[in-house]
């Protein structure tokens, strides 16, 4: 019996550590099985963009994750000051061809429904102008409209005299 003092405290110390070891997987294995979350949500990273280049200017969008039947309008922007009519969509032409988005339009709105049947990352292309002809005028001088279905001429959404300002187009496409 000399020298074994201490030795149940080990053992016990051993079962504590495979304690919280347990616990720690426990607490990791939801986040490990979670699929990475790329920037906010549609919505919000769009909105961010429009915001940014209210006055006029182009601007890209972080990546974010659209699930199915996600849907995305005009009309998801008016917290942010824009009317409904002031929003023109467009969708990578290559995403319509592989079935992933729909267009969507309504009464005055136009926008875009992820059709796909797995989780999708894409960005999004953001350009601004007072007018719709001003707007119209921009895509014509770039050359934006190659490579992309438009869901709405700007003119027509925006109406070309200035009636909805600012007048915006979001170019949804791959991230």
């Amino acid at each position: 019996m000399l020298n074994q003092r201490g030795q149940a405290f080990s053992v016990f110390e051993l079962m504590i550590a495979a304690i919280v070891a347990i616990a720690i997987l426990f607490v990791l294995l939801p986040i490990v099985n979670q699929p990475p979350n790329f920037g906010g949500n549609a919505k919000d990273e769009i909105g961010n963009s429009l915001a940014s280049v209210d006055g006029g200017g182009n601007t890209t969008t972080r990546e974010f994750s659209m699930e199915r039947n996600d849907i995305v309008t005009g009309m998801d922007f008016s917290e942010k000051g824009f009317d409904q009519h002031s929003i023109v969509f467009a969708i990578e032409s290559s995403l319509i061809d592989q079935g992933k988005f729909d267009p969507v339009e309504g009464d005055g709105y136009a926008g875009v429904k992820y059709v796909g049947s797995t989780n999708f990352n894409a960005k999004a292309r953001v350009y601004c102008q007072q007018t719709g002809t001003d707007l119209q005028s921009i895509i014509d001088t770039a050359g934006i409209d190659d490579g992309i279905d438009m869901i709405v001429d700007p003119e027509d959404l925006c109406g070309g005299d200035g009636e909805y300002q600012p007048c915006c187009l979001v170019i949804v496409q791959r991230g």
